[in-house]
């Protein structure tokens, strides 16, 4: 049966690019830090690059909460739309697929073709509200059953940015063993107060929505889902991810004194649109689950404390900020840096806030060059 009001892939769907494999059965599942457990498990992922004898040239890029692992590659059957970072994956480029094995997973309790809310349960239904819920641990378990699957036994770097920066952490911290170079873009220790209480916010947009039926909508006619609430959830969330200097030179400029009704006008529309973006390329549950995990992400949860969690890493570290990241702001990436032993720290002058990494990745490409093209600290 196909799901209704998501947009989820689903089995059915052209793959793309995407592979799969599963890394946990009903009878062996995922074991979770909640004290639950999740089976069966697949993970999705696209790859670019050969993969060395010796297994020695991975490098794993974990994305953004809303990105897919589209990373590189044109629009096509399966990928509505072009890769989000083809400046940075592909031959000649920073992540040199003639050189590496480049892996975009779709994280754990995603819409992309990893297992998730929108995926099939043992008895044929749609998780949906019975889906558990995550930390950080849990997705990067289920990441670590899928590098054990593929015979990646150690990662030549990892590449993580925003709530996928705290999955590269996390990496790094529970397996020091198998990740020789870590690069941290726009990401903190533990998820910061204000950036929780927006949150909370974009998630009640959700659940508040007359649509939202407590999250099983995918069995209901189409239209009767949380399509509103999913879609200004994702506008509000962008808005914050800009800065008030990158818009105004955006979208006011010159004309705003003319014409600021026109100014805010399109401004508006391009927030509503961009929600309304989302809304066709994910799922309003996988909205929750994902967030949900980012606002609990801390390095120090069952650790003692953060000190103790980064005094693990003994990868060659390389942690990225931009000066008007509102979510991780200059001081949280600089403690960061200065938790993990060696580590190097750039705060990129920008006003382009949190979405600097996508709105301009020119920014942080010496940094993954660095980290990519650094000796082995080991």
């Amino acid at each position: 049966m196909r799901l209704r009001n998501t947009g989820a892939w689903q089995p059915g769907d052209p793959p793309g690019g995407r592979r799969f494999v599963t890394t946990h059965t009903v009878e062996d599942p995922l074991r979770l830090a909640s004290g639950g457990s999740l089976g069966p498990v697949t993970m999705a992922y696209e790859s670019w690059g050969e993969l060395d004898a010796d297994r020695g040239n991975a490098v794993l890029v974990l994305p953004p909460l809303s990105m897919t692992c589209h990373a590189s590659g044109p629009a096509g059957p399966g990928h509505p739309a072009e890769g989000w970072w083809n400046s940075v994956i592909g031959p000649g480029l920073v992540l040199d697929t003639d050189r590496f094995h480049v892996v975009v997973i779709n994280c754990l309790g995603g819409c992309d073709g990893s297992t998730g809310p929108a995926s099939a349960s043992p008895d044929g239904h749609p998780w949906a509200s019975r889906f558990p819920a995550l930390d950080v641990s849990d997705q990067v378990d289920a990441e670590a059953a899928l590098a054990d699957a593929l015979g990646i036994a150690r990662w030549h770097a990892v590449v993580g940015m925003s709530i996928g920066g705290a999955r590269a952490l996390e990496w790094a911290v529970s397996r020091p063993e198998r990740v020789r170079a870590l690069a941290l873009v726009s990401v903190s220790a533990a998820t910061r107060i204000e950036q929780a209480g927006h949150t909370v916010l974009e998630l009640e947009l959700i659940r508040r929505d007359p649509h939202f039926h407590g999250g099983d909508y995918y069995e209901l006619p189409e239209g009767c889902g949380p399509h509103d609430g999913t879609a200004l959830a994702r506008g509000f969330s962008h808005l914050r991810y800009g800065t008030d200097a990158y818009w105004q030179q955006r979208f006011g400029g010159e004309d705003l004194a003319d014409d600021p009704d026109g100014c805010h006008e399109r401004f508006g529309g391009y927030l509503l649109a961009q929600g309304e973006k989302v809304v066709e390329r994910f799922d309003a549950n996988c909205y929750l689950v994902l967030s949900e995990a980012a606002m609990r992400a801390s390095v120090a949860r069952g650790r003692g404390s953060v000190k103790d969690a980064l005094a693990r890493i003994t990868a060659a570290a390389h942690v990225v900020g931009f000066s008007s990241d509102r979510p991780y702001p200059p001081e949280a990436v600089r403690e960061l840096a200065e938790g993990i032993p060696g580590a190097r720290v750039r705060v990129i002058e920008s006003d382009l806030g949190h979405y600097g990494f996508m709105f301009a990745p020119e920014l942080i490409e010496p940094e993954l060059r660095l980290a990519v093209e650094q000796e082995d600290p080991c």
